[in-house]
C-alpha cells in the first residue's frame, strides 16, 4: 500500500509546478538550525561510542558522521549565501546535494546502530545509539516530508541496520524492539506521505491565493487608474451619507485637492472644505445642503446642474444603491452649456449681425398677422438691400463687407421703434417689421429714415463706402395677410425701387407683379436666344473726318424675338448682367466682331462693348486671347469699351486685368464719359487709349 502511494507520489511530483518544487527544496535547507542540531546530536553519540568502545570500525564510523554532518552544515550556508545573491542555478543540482548528504548520514548512523549492538555488549551504549537513530529518524520524517523520497530513504537508512541487528540478537527483548521499531518505521513511512500530501495542499492553496491576491490587486490597481482617469467625478456614500469611495476628478471640480478629504467624512464637512475652496461664494453651508437636497430626489437617477464657483456648470446626479447608500457624479457641462446656448441663440438670431434671423421673423410676425386679422391692425415689412454692397464685397474682401453689415445693422438699430424687430435675410438683405402703422404716410417716414440713414458714408478700416439703400414696401392686410406673400410682393416693390436708380423706397403697387412676371418671361426667352441664333450684330462706323475714311466699327449687340421683334438692349443688358448670362452673350459677341473683323481692310479696327460682369470674370483676358488666336485678328486691331460705373469700384484687380489687356496689345476705350462721377484721376490711372464723351 504504501509502496503504490510512493509511486502516485513519485509521478505527481513530475507534474508539479516550477515554483512549488523551488519550494520544496527551499524546505530542506530553510531550517537551519534543526540541520545542525541534528548532526551535532549525532556526532556527540558517535564520538561517545568511539570513546566508550576501543573499537576500530566504530572509531571509523564515528568518524565519518563528524564529517558527513560538517559537509552537510557546510552545503547549508552555501545554498543559503547563493539564494541570497540569487546565483543557486538549478534547482535540481541543490536536491540531489541534499540527497546525497541526507542518505550518506543516515547510513553511517544506522551503520552506527548495528556495530553497537552486534559488536558490544554495553547495554547503556545500545540504548543511547538505539534512542539516537530512532529520534533522529522520526525527525527527519517530519523535517523532509515535503520531500518524501529523501525522507524515507533517511528514515530506511537510519532504522533498517538497527531492525536487523535487533532481531538477529539472541535475546527475545531485543528480538521484541526490533518488531516495535520495525512498525515505527511503517507508522514514520505513513506520516511522512501524509505530511507530504498536507504541504502540496497548502502550498497549492497558498499559490492560488496568491495569485487570486495578485489578480484582485491588479484588478483594483486598474480599477484605481479608470476611476482616477474618468473624465467624471465620482463618490459613493454609505447609508448615514458618509464618504467611502472618490476619484481626483471629483475633487478636482470641487477644488478639494489639498483638503483633507477621508473615508467616512461627512456630505456637511465636505460642502465646508469646498466653500473654503472658494466655491459657494455668499452661500453658508446649511444653504449648500438644502440645494443638494432640493436637487437630489431619493429612488431615481435625478439631474440638476449648479455653479459652485460661479464660472462652470456642474451636472450632479445621484443614483440610489439597493444595499443602501447612493452613487454621486459630477460632470463639468459648461462647455456644452455654452454650446446648446450658442445653438438655441443662432436658432433665432443671425450669426455676423446679432439680429434676429428668418426662423424669429416668422415667428414675430405670424403672431402679428393673427393679431391684424382679429383687429384690423395694419403691420409693415421693409424689405432692404444695399445698393452697392457687392462690389465693396469684391473690392476690399469678405471681412471689410462683414464689418459694413455690423454698421449697417447697428444704424438701423437707431432708426426703428422699440415695438419693430430688424432681421438680417442673408447677404446684404434686412427687412425691418414695423408693427405699428396707423397710416400709410408712416411707413413712408420709416422707410425715408432708414434711406438716409444708409445714405451717410460708412467709414470702416481706413475706408470710406457710400452705399446707399433700396427699400421695398408691402402692408399687412393691404397686401396680403400671409408671410409668403407678403414678402413675395415687398420683392416686387425693392425691383421696382432698384431699377428706379435706387437709393429710394417704392410700395407695392397691382402692376408691380405683371412686370415681374414679365421680367420673368424676358429671363426665360433670353436663356433660349442665344442657342436659337436670335442675337447678331451691327456695326457703327466711325470716321475720321481729315480723311473720310472709316478708322473703327463698334458692334452692337441686337435681339430679334420671334413674337417680341426687336427687344432693345436697354432691356435685355440689365437682365442678362443679373442674371450672369451677360458672361456667354459677351463672348458670342466678342468672337463674332473678331472673326468678320479679320475680313475686314487691315487699317479697320472692331470695337466691341465689355460689361462689367465680363471684366470682373477672371477668366477675360485668356478669352481675349483665344478668340484672337482663333479669329487670326491682331490685337491692336481691336478696342474693348467699358462704361464708367467700372470704373467706381476702384478695384486692384480690375486694373490688373486691364493693364494685362493693354499689355497685349488691345486697345481699351471707356465710354459714357460724364453720366457718373466723371474724375480725371481716372483716366491718368487706367490705361485708356480712347474717351468717348456722353453727348
Amino acid at each position: 500500500m504504501l509502496i503504490k502511494k510512493l509511486i502516485e507520489i513519485r509521478r505527481a511530483d513530475a507534474e508539479l509546478t516550477t515554483d512549488i518544487h523551488a519550494t520544496l527544496i527551499e524546505s530542506l535547507f530553510a531550517p537551519a538550525a534543526s540541520l545542525v542540531v541534528g548532526a551535532v546530536a549525532c556526532s556527540i553519540i558517535g564520538v561517545a561510542a568511539a570513546l566508550r568502545v576501543d573499537a576500530p570500525w566504530i572509531i571509523a564510523n564515528s568518524v565519518a558522521i563528524v564529517a558527513v554532518g560538517v559537509l552537510r552544515v557546510a552545503s547549508m550556508l552555501v545554498y543559503r549565501r547563493c539564494k541570497k545573491t540569487q546565483q543557486l542555478g538549478a534547482p535540481g543540482m541543490w536536491e540531489r546535494v541534499f540527497e546525497l548528504g541526507a542518505w550518506a548520514f543516515s547510513a553511517l548512523l544506522g551503520l552506527l546502530c548495528w556495530l553497537t549492538i552486534t559488536q558490544t555488549t554495553d547495554s547503556s551504549l545500545q540504548m543511547a545509539v538505539i534512542a539516537t537513530s530512532t529520534g533522529y529518524a522520526a525527525a527527519v520524517s517530519s523535517r523532509n516530508a515535503g520531500r518524501p523520497f529523501i525522507a524515507v530513504g533517511q528514515l530506511t537508512l537510519c532504522t533498517l541496520p538497527m531492525v536487523v541487528a535487533l532481531l538477529a540478537y539472541p535475546d527475545w527483548v531485543h528480538k521484541a524492539l526490533g518488531v516495535v521499531v520495525l512498525l515505527f518505521i511503517y507508522g514514520m513511512v505513513d506520516i511522512t506521505l501524509s505530511i507530504r500530501d498536507i504541504i502540496i495542499q497548502a502550498l497549492t492553496m497558498t499559490r492560488k491565493e496568491a495569485a487570486l491576491a495578485a489578480r484582485f490587486k491588479e484588478q483594483a490597481n486598474r480599477f484605481d487608474i479608470a476611476l482616477n482617469n474618468m473624465s467624471h467625478g465620482l463618490c459613493m456614500l454609505d447609508p448615514q451619507d458618509r464618504l467611502q469611495v472618490w476619484n481626483e476628478r471629483f475633487l478636482e471640480l470641487l477644488h478639494l485637492q489639498n483638503a483633507p478629504v477621508r473615508v467616512g467624512m461627512r456630505i456637511s464637512q465636505l460642502v465646508r472644505h469646498s466653500i473654503r475652496a472658494g466655491n459657494h461664494k455668499a452661500k453658508s453651508a446649511k444653504d449648500v445642503i438644502t440645494d443638494l437636497i432640493g436637487g437630489f430626489q431619493h429612488d431615481r437617477f435625478d439631474q440638476f446642474h449648479t455653479s459652485p464657483d460661479g464660472d462652470r456648470t456642474i451636472a450632479v446626479s445621484r443614483r440610489m444603491m439597493a444595499g443602501g447608500g447612493s452613487v454621486v457624479i459630477l460632470e463639468d457641462v459648461t462647455e456644452r452649456k455654452r454650446t446648446q446656448e450658442r445653438i438655441t441663440h443662432l436658432a433665432r438670431f443671425d450669426e455676423l449681425t446679432g439680429l434676429a434671423n428668418r426662423a424669429q421673423f416668422r415667428e414675430r410676425i405670424n403672431g402679428m398677422l393673427a393679431a391684424v386679422h382679429e383687429r384690423q391692425n395694419h403691420i409693415t415689412i421693409h424689405l432692404i438691400d444695399l445698393d452697392r454692397f457687392k462690389s465693396i464685397n469684391d473690392t476690399l474682401g469678405h471681412p471689410i463687407g462683414d464689418k459694413l453689415l455690423k454698421e449697417v445693422a447697428l444704424r438701423l438699430s437707431t432708426v426703428i421703434g422699440p415695438a419693430d424687430m430688424i432681421t438680417r435675410f442673408g447677404g446684404d438683405e434686412f427687412v425691418v417689421l414695423q408693427s405699428i402703422t396707423k397710416r400709410r404716410q408712416d411707413a413712408e417716414w420709416l422707410a425715408q429714415r432708414l434711406a438716409r440713414t444708409l445714405k451717410e458714408p460708412f467709414e470702416i478700416d481706413g475706408h470710406r463706402m457710400d452705399i446707399g439703400a433700396s427699400i421695398g414696401i408691402a402692408m399687412a392686410p393691404n397686401d396680403g395677410i400671409d408671410v409668403d406673400q407678403l414678402l413675395k410682393k415687398a420683392d416686387m416693390a425693392l425691383y421696382a425701387a432698384k431699377n428706379g436708380g435706387g437709393g429710394n423706397h417704392r410700395f407695392f403697387a397691382m402692376d408691380m407683379e405683371a412686370a415681374v412676371q414679365e421680367r420673368r418671361a424676358l429671363e426665360l426667352d433670353l436663356r433660349g436666344a442665344l442657342g436659337s441664333e436670335q442675337f447678331h450684330l451691327n456695326y457703327q462706323p466711325l470716321i475720321d473726318l481729315r480723311t473720310g475714311r472709316v478708322t473703327t466699327c463698334e458692334a452692337l449687340l441686337r435681339w430679334t424675338h420671334p413674337t417680341r421683334g426687336e427687344v432693345p438692349p436697354a432691356v435685355f443688358i440689365p437682365v442678362a448682367e443679373e442674371t450672369g448670362l451677360i458672361i456667354a452673350l459677351g463672348e458670342w459677341a466678342l468672337n463674332h466682331a473678331c472673326v468678320e473683323a479679320a475680313r475686314w481692310p487691315h487699317g479697320v479696327k472692331v470695337a466691341v462693348n465689355l460689361s462689367p460682369v465680363q471684366v470682373r470674370n477672371r477668366g477675360i483676358v485668356l478669352q481675349v486671347v483665344s478668340v484672337l488666336a482663333k479669329s487670326g485678328l491682331t490685337p491692336q486691331r481691336l478696342e474693348l469699351e467699358v462704361t464708367e460705373r467700372l470704373l467706381f469700384e476702384d478695384n486692384d484687380r480690375i486694373l490688373a486685368t486691364m493693364q494685362q489687356l493693354n499689355n497685349l496689345g488691345v486697345g481699351l476705350s471707356l465710354d459714357d464719359f460724364g453720366t457718373g462721377y466723371s474724375s480725371l484721376n481716372y483716366l491718368r490711372k487706367f490705361p485708356f487709349h480712347k474717351i468717348k464723351i456722353d453727348q
